[in-house]
C-alpha cells in the first residue's frame, strides 16, 4: 500500500520563509520606519538652513552686508519692492516656532542648524544630518527652490555635521520662495 505525503506543513513553512524574505528585502531596498524618520528630520534641518539663508539674503539685500547673527537678520528691515510700501521685517515680525536655527558654528544635535557670517558677503550655514544625501540615490528629496541661486545646497553631503559656505547674491528675492515652516517643525 502506498501512502500520500502531507505537504501542508512544508508548503506553509516555505510560504512563511518567502514572506519574511520579501519583508526583509523591502526594508533593505526602501528603508524602514527609522530611515523614513531620519529623512523627515533631515528635510527639517534643510528647511532651517534655507530659512537662515532667506533671512541672511533679505538682510544682505537691505544693507549690503551679511548680518552678524541670525537674530540680527531676523529683525532687519527689507528693501520694499514698491518705494511707497513700508519696509517689512526680513523675519516677518514673528519668531519661528520651535526654531532649531541658532547663531554659532556647530549644531548640537541632529536636526539643529547654525548660522554664522564669514565676512561681508559670505555666510556659513551648518546642519547636523542623520543620513548622507546623494542626489543620484535620493533624487529630488530635500530639493529647495534656493538651489537655483545656490546650487551647493543640492550637492552630496555626509551624515553628521555639514556646512554650506555661501556667497550671498545681491538682487534675487528669496523671501518669496515656498517654506515648510508650520508643518514640519516637530518630530521628537
Amino acid at each position: 500500500m502506498t501512502s500520500k505525503r502531507n505537504f501542508g506543513p512544508v508548503l506553509a513553512l516555505t510560504g512563511a520563509g518567502i514572506a519574511i524574505g520579501a519583508v526583509i528585502a523591502g526594508f533593505v531596498l526602501v528603508g524602514g520606519p527609522g530611515d523614513a524618520r531620519d529623512r523627515r528630520l533631515d528635510d527639517l534641518t534643510m528647511s532651517w538652513i534655507t530659512q537662515g539663508l532667506q533671512l541672511a539674503h533679505c538682510a544682505y539685500n537691505a544693507t549690503g552686508k551679511a548680518p552678524a547673527t541670525i537674530e540680527e537678520a531676523h529683525s532687519m528691515r527689507a528693501v520694499p519692492a514698491n518705494p511707497i510700501d513700508p519696509p517689512r521685517l526680513c523675519g516677518r515680525g514673528e519668531p519661528p516656532l520651535n526654531s532649531r536655527l541658532h547663531t554659532g558654528d556647530q549644531p548640537a544635535a541632529p536636526g539643529d542648524a547654525t548660522y554664522r557670517a564669514i565676512d561681508s558677503n559670505r555666510v556659513r550655514l551648518c546642519g547636523n544630518f542623520r543620513r548622507p544625501f546623494l542626489p543620484e540615490r535620493d533624487g529630488n528629496e530635500g530639493y529647495s527652490s534656493y538651489q537655483l541661486s545656490y546650487p551647493q545646497l543640492g550637492q552630496p553631503r555626509p551624515a553628521g555635521i555639514h556646512c554650506f559656505d555661501i556667497e550671498l547674491i545681491r538682487g534675487a528675492d528669496l523671501a518669496t520662495a515656498p517654506s515648510h515652516q508650520g508643518h514640519m517643525d516637530v518630530f521628537e
